[in-house]
């Protein structure tokens, strides 16, 4: 009997954006950067946010709602979420 490969779980607290898989879905906890978190804001980025990431890397980009938003690596590590395990199922 083969044994399937183990799933690593996302870790339980919130981890930066950058250290997401592209396709996750995880909520936005806070953001680090205060001027950042007022540029955002008004991009629709609330806390609490549901983001699903479309694309890792430089830009990053994200999903909220219905609207694309791409990030530049820079911004995407200083915004805090809380990785939704059971939403990539």
């Amino acid at each position: 009997m083969a044994s399937s490969p183990r799933v690593q779980l996302p870790p339980a607290g919130p981890v930066p954006l950058t250290s997401v898989p592209a396709g996750a879905v995880a909520a936005l906890q806070t953001v680090a950067d205060p001027e950042a978190r007022l540029l955002l804001r008004g991009l629709g980025l609330l806390d609490a946010s549901r983001l699903r990431l479309c694309q890792a890397g430089d830009p990053c980009i994200v999903q909220v709602r219905s609207t694309r938003i791409g990030l530049s690596h820079a911004v995407a590590r200083h915004l805090m979420v809380v990785p939704d395990a059971a939403a990539g199922e």
